[in-house]
């Protein structure tokens, strides 16, 4: 049996889930519970095996998985749900899971293309933060469309309106927005960094540092727990989160999956 999850079957799920090793997917039950509408298969005993959630408002089709029993069968949810949410036909779907729910789902998976790794880090060494740079700016209300038009540019897909309700640092040069960087999370909870960048023309002087420090810095102002993610090949910005006092907490893959019409 397949159907939409109560809030107190979500909230089961939260009490025990482990935030590291399924980070994505508790961003579902917390932070973008509002957007996110989540669907559990069942036994015929009602023993949940395993929950897909879907998150409304990205330009993309953004899924989280969260297998319970090695029976889970996500193809079969995934159909589900497609019918349910009127999905397209042959659409592409993106989704980040940890190494051992890869391992379990790796079959059932018809891929678009081969998964990238991705890292989760967690700031650990607060004293390893550099002084305070003045150059780098909170960007305030008047600043909003700016910081979108930034995001464009950048093309940032997984950034949301609604993450302007979160703090944005950058660096101003001669009024133009050359770096900048803000929140996908910011509460008491955990904060996750993201849309952070550096436009072309100022890249390598120093600016994504400057802005990932005060970013990693406002973060542990409301809680201890800052992570990011970062692309494994990325060796540049792991030697850069590193120098900053992150160290890795869990090994992803961020896969893009194919739901058939």
């Amino acid at each position: 049996m397949i159907r939409e999850l109560i809030p107190a079957e979500m909230k089961s799920i939260l009490s025990s889930i482990n935030r590291e090793q399924h980070f994505l997917y508790y961003s579902y039950l917390t932070a973008r519970k509002h957007n996110s509408v989540h669907y559990g298969q069942f036994t015929d005993q009602g023993e949940l095996l395993g929950v897909l959630a879907f998150l409304r408002g990205l330009p993309f089709h953004a899924f989280s998985v969260f297998p319970v029993e090695k029976s889970f069968c996500l193809r079969s949810v995934l159909s589900f749900m497609k019918d349910q949410l009127n999905l397209p036909d042959n659409a592409v779907g993106s989704v980040i899971v940890n190494e051992e729910v890869m391992a379990l789902l790796a079959s059932q998976l018809e891929l678009v293309k081969s998964p990238k790794k991705l890292l989760l880090m967690k700031h650990i060494h607060q004293e390893a933060l550099p002084p305070v740079d003045t150059s780098v700016v909170h960007l305030g209300p008047s600043n909003f469309e700016l910081i979108e038009s930034k995001m464009a540019d950048l093309d940032t897909m997984a950034f949301s309106k609604e993450e302007l309700q979160y703090p944005f640092y950058g660096v101003m040069e001669q009024r133009e927005l050359i770096a900048v960087g803000g929140y996908h999370i910011y509460s008491e909870d955990y904060v996750e960094l993201g849309n952070i960048g550096t436009d072309v023309r100022w890249r390598r002087q120093g600016y994504g540092k400057k802005i990932c420090t005060e970013l990693t810095r406002s973060g542990r102002r409301v809680t201890s727990n800052v992570y990011l993610n970062v692309l494994e090949e990325n060796i540049g910005a792991i030697t850069l989160y590193q120098s900053l006092g992150y160290a890795l907490m869990c090994k992803q893959y961020m896969v893009e999956l194919l739901f058939e019409g």
